[in-house]
């Protein structure tokens, strides 16, 4: 019983945030705002929000075919299709606990490929994870360098006024560091993570033994490239933001990547925080239209792939047999 309520509470509680997070950005709007949002649904051109879902599944497509390279140190030749599904999967459970999608996708891979370790495997999802931490740091500093002639970009950071209230930073800041909390002083946590260690060391290695490394950098920054098109493409969606700057699409990318981060599916945080960008940075009227369009588009796409995923892993992994 205890442990069915902390599921439910791992789950409730970030939801809850994020709902309330939506709930207050809908909240904030004017009613010719929310005229706005309404009529925008409508009218968007839909072609470019498809175009911008192809980019953003070609990315899904090559993190999947990367994470082969990770696991062929550990004597698995996988078929694309079960590291795909896997890799769906994973973006799929991120929606309920953020991050956990990573422990999922190395499950439900061990769970159809027998001879791996489960251990082993989150290994290789733990290096990806360094990379991609790396990768946003790089993005993190094109996009500051690319503000830098912004005026109002200027004027925030001596000022500090933004259209975001502080408590909302407040209030993320602190479940992270309630979550980081948890983890550090957690006994029972620790347990796990130590007898997880030697298996994910295992996995963690394997970066040293890529014998395509090259193919490897060249999907890490394909992916990474696919993830910042995908904000320009979808901007086209809207008139008020078709003519979006190179700058203007780094800062929504940078700002909308931590708030997936921080709330399942960017759920709440990720319409308030692109909105304020995008009204604070650049005076995009209708702001909160497009990062509300983009958000939803994102998300049903990862709920629908991610479901199609869940229910053919299985019968894939049925008709094919197990790498050696």
């Amino acid at each position: 019983m205890k442990k069915i309520l902390l599921t439910i509470l791992k789950i409730a509680i970030p939801l809850g945030i994020g709902v309330y997070l939506t709930w207050f950005f809908i909240s904030r709007l004017s009613d010719v705002e929310l005229e706005n949002l309404k009529e925008a649904f409508v009218k968007a051109d839909y072609i470019y929000i498809v175009y911008g879902i192809i980019i953003m599944l070609l990315s899904h497509m090559s993190r999947a075919y990367r994470w082969r390279y990770m696991l062929q140190p550990l004597g698995h030749t996988p078929s694309f299709w079960k590291m795909y599904h896997s890799v769906m999967i994973g973006y799929l459970i991120n929606l309920t606990i953020p991050r956990s999608g990573e422990v999922a996708r190395a499950g439900y891979y061990a769970k159809y490929e027998k001879k791996a370790a489960f251990e082993k495997v989150l290994g290789t999802i733990l290096v990806e994870r360094v990379i991609d931490v790396l990768m946003l740091g790089i993005v993190f500093l094109i996009t500051m360098y690319l503000q830098k002639d912004v005026e109002a970009f200027n004027t925030i950071k001596e000022t500090g006024k933004t259209t975001v209230p502080f408590w909302v930073y407040a209030t993320v800041a602190g479940v992270f560091f309630l979550i980081l909390g948890g983890v550090l002083f957690s006994n029972k946590l620790k347990e796990k993570v130590i007898g997880l260690f030697k298996g994910i060391l295992e996995g963690v290695k394997t970066i040293f033994k890529l014998k395509q490394r090259t193919a490897y950098v060249g999907h890490t920054l394909f992916i990474w490239a696919c993830y910042v098109i995908m904000i320009w493409v979808c901007s086209f969606a809207l008139p008020e933001t078709s003519g979006l700057s190179v700058n203007a699409v780094f800062a929504v990318f940078l700002i909308g990547g931590v708030a997936i981060s921080a709330t399942p599916g960017g759920i709440g945080l990720y319409p308030l925080l692109v909105a304020a960008v995008l009204t604070d940075l650049y005076a995009v009227e209708n702001a909160g239209s497009f990062s509300m369009l983009a958000w939803s588009a994102l998300t049903v796409f990862t709920i629908l792939f991610g479901l199609v995923s869940l229910f053919v892993l299985p019968l894939v992994s049925k008709d094919e047999p197990e790498s050696e």
